[in-house]
């Protein structure tokens, strides 16, 4: 085994992220001395050379710049998991993960007040609420940065690994910019759908575009929605933004308290087979008390925890 430990490893990270060796032991809290010693102790150990000095300064080795791209995440994961563990100590830790349009949407107050009795009757339990974008919030649940996750069904394909259960239906809506012409319809129904065919529709990147760009294609099938191209942004407000500067328009829940709310026309869409549902999703084989108590919380219908009227079309 290689002679390196923890400190070893926080003294090249710490180095590498500054290129400066004063920087460096001014956020360690050590010296100089101290910090080149811990550095060379590390080299030494690995038998590799990870800082070159030049003519402009400190620099990293090829290895050096590999070794901390691989050690970064890792050590962050850790850094991470013993402040998770120190938490525990003071009292039992539940951490939920919500998509990152949580605060903004209204079709979620049944569930937040669930979720604040739960609260309410279990003192002792110290709910961490983490907001994530969509792709984040499934790497964070299968990666284990979280207990739960509330998320949308169809971001858990080809999850096997993770069970969900229904909590409500996402109510479906066509968003563009207020000043489009299509803004002065007030029902979905009366636009010609013709109209669609010279317009860009945008949507989150979830998983793979190839994929993601297939079952949007479906989605707006069911509409007769036919646009004249498919393309992504990167998160939430990356979207909203896009349809405010009048771009492009998607199918997307309702956020009436988005920012930037105002400049932005959401059509309700006719609730369908095949609607999006936010469930409640964890790790399969491995589910804490507190997380199982949570979703027992939640209740079994997900019509009911559904705030909108639907009347489905099939």
């Amino acid at each position: 085994m290689y002679n390196v430990n923890f400190k070893h490893l926080e003294a090249f990270l710490t180095v590498a992220e500054r290129l400066n060796v004063s920087a460096a032991a001014g956020a360690m809290r050590t010296s100089q001395s101290s910090l080149s010693k811990m550095i060379q102790r590390l080299e030494d150990g690995l038998g590799l050379t990870l800082f070159v000095r030049t003519n402009r300064g400190l620099a990293m080795t090829r290895e050096g710049e590999f070794l901390y791209t691989k050690l970064k995440p890792t050590y962050n994961n850790i850094c991470k998991n013993i402040q998770v563990a120190r938490e525990m100590k003071k009292s039992t830790l539940l951490r939920i993960g919500y998509p990152s349009t949580y605060d903004a949407s209204e079709d979620y107050d049944k569930l937040k007040k669930h979720i604040d009795g739960f609260s309410s009757r279990h003192p002792e339990i110290e709910l961490d609420e983490i907001l994530f974008d969509f792709m984040e919030l499934k790497q964070a649940l299968v990666f284990g940065d979280i207990d739960v996750a509330l998320i949308h069904d169809f971001q858990l394909r080809d999850a096997s690994h993770l069970s969900m259960k229904k909590v409500c239906r996402v109510r479906m809506c066509l968003a563009m910019s207020a000043k489009h012409p299509l803004a002065a319809y007030d029902d979905f129904r009366d636009i010609d759908k013709q109209a669609f065919e010279d317009e860009l529709f945008y949507m989150l990147v979830l998983d793979d575009e190839v994929k993601d760009k297939e079952s949007i294609a479906v989605v707006l099938d069911r509409y007769g929605i036919h646009p004249k191209d498919v393309l992504f942004t990167l998160n939430f407000q990356s979207l909203m933004r896009t349809m405010r500067q009048g771009r492009g328009m998607c199918v997307c829940g309702y956020f009436p308290n988005a920012p930037g709310r105002e400049e932005i026309k959401f059509l309700e869409l006719p609730p369908m087979a095949g609607d999006p549902y936010l469930t409640v999703a964890w790790r399969t084989n491995d589910i804490t008390k507190e997380a199982q108590d949570f979703i027992d919380m939640l209740p079994d219908d997900p019509e009911e925890m559904t705030v909108f009227r639907c009347r489905e079309v099939k």
